[in-house]
């Protein structure tokens, strides 16, 4: 058990803010869940700690507001800065449904399917002949990205950029503060990439051709609003760090338990049935999103507490998955489990994710090309390999996979 797991106290010292806290808090999770599944935690958060009741959260728009996202209280953020999980009504159907037309029209995860796998068996091809790698940066990383490059229509050899610039903005202040050293909002703390992606919009607005992401979105218009080509390169803003952060995790988490379990390892490659299970199983018990942030906008209660208007709610996705009421041995990794209840670490309702459907596809592909490639005990985590994770407080995934071959 982690040190800091023991440390922090129930109600006064979780800051949810501090990576070091949030992405080590197993231990204070199951504590909540059994003592305060509701109650208030560092600065005055709301921390949800049981499934059903970060379900009630997920599902209430009326009384939790997205509202503030996961910045902290006060921040201000205009709609071109923003990501699609902190839209409130009247803009947020609309251009959720733009996000969605972009990465789910035109049936684009069934599509991406035999690209994913393509791109997945070159990037191995290249690990095996040097015996080693770093599976973020080499296989997991470069993946997502150029699927994100695949979908967007442009040269695949722009995945690299967009590669380094999603990682500099999700390691960067911008996610939070939505400013940096260099400016404020993304057209001044991230210029060239803003240059990039509105460059973009213009070149295919204003061109003919066969369907691509952009063509979809401009299709699809916004509805009640003029749609801006600020507006679109949010869309597409959302996309690429989508792929960049949180299908990276994914893919990180999913490595990882199969690196560290060679049974598992055996049985997913003699049973490919089960590898649906398995990424299910790794968005469980290790969701690349640890936490969201609502806003309450009217008085209410929840598990006995009572919430003010103006409050902060944390649903805890990390700890609802692990719920004990819900999900039998749920600490372990199991890909036996009989029709379990959904975890949600893609959301719930209206605010599920949109792209959902091409993260699993990836995952999907991503597996089946390692277990192809690789026998148990074949590629191994460096001799003395320790984990760290990726320096996020609200998200979780390695932030290196060092490898050999044996």
């Amino acid at each position: 058990m982690n040190k800091l797991d023991i440390d922090i106290d129930l109600h006064t010292d979780f800051d949810i803010f501090d990576a070091r806290q949030s992405q080590n808090s197993w231990a204070l999770a199951r504590n909540l869940r059994r003592d305060a599944p509701v109650s208030r935690i560092h600065d005055g958060f709301v921390y949800v700690a049981r499934y059903e009741d970060c379900r009630t959260v997920f599902r209430d728009q009326e009384t939790y507001s997205n509202a503030g996202g996961l910045r902290p209280t006060g921040t201000l953020v205009p709609l071109e800065d923003s990501s699609v999980g902190e839209l409130v009504a009247p803009m947020h159907a609309p251009v959720r449904k733009l996000a969605t037309v972009a990465s789910q029209g035109g049936n684009v995860a069934k599509r991406a399917s035999p690209f994913a796998r393509q791109t997945a068996d070159e990037l191995l091809d290249g690990i095996v002949k040097h015996r080693k790698a770093e599976l973020m940066g080499e296989f997991s990383l470069p993946l997502t990205n150029r699927v994100i490059a695949w979908l967007l229509g442009v040269p695949i050899q722009d995945a690299a950029k967009l590669s380094q610039w999603g990682e500099e903005i999700m390691l960067s202040t911008l996610t939070v503060t939505n400013e940096t050293e260099r400016g404020v909002g993304y057209k001044e703390a991230f210029p060239e990439f803003t240059e990039y992606l509105e460059s973009l919009i213009k070149e295919r607005i204003g061109t003919k051709g066969p369907d691509d992401t952009v063509k979809r979105i401009v299709k699809a218009g916004l509805e009640g609003a003029e749609l801006t080509v600020p507006l679109i390169r949010m869309v597409l803003m959302n996309l690429v760090l989508g792929g960049t952060a949180t299908t990276r995790d994914l893919l990180g988490n999913l490595l990882l338990e199969v690196l560290t379990n060679p049974e598992l390892h055996a049985k997913l490659r003699d049973q490919r049935e089960l590898v649906p299970a398995a990424v299910e199983e790794s968005l469980r018990l290790s969701p690349p999103v640890l936490y969201l942030i609502r806003t309450c906008v009217k008085p209410t209660q929840l598990g006995g507490i009572d919430i003010k208007p103006g409050e902060r709610v944390v649903i805890g996705i990390a700890s609802a998955n692990r719920d004990e009421e819900v999900f039998p041995d749920a600490e372990s990794f199991r890909i036996d489990r009989v029709k379990p209840a959904g975890h949600l670490s893609f959301g719930v309702g209206q605010h599920f994710c949109v792209g959902a459907p091409l993260a699993r596809t990836e995952a999907v592909e991503l597996l089946n090309a390692f277990l192809d490639r690789f026998e148990p005990g074949e590629i191994r985590l460096i001799p003395g390999f320790e984990l760290e994770w990726m320096p996020m407080p609200y998200m979780l995934g390695p932030k290196r996979l060092d490898v050999d071959l044996i």
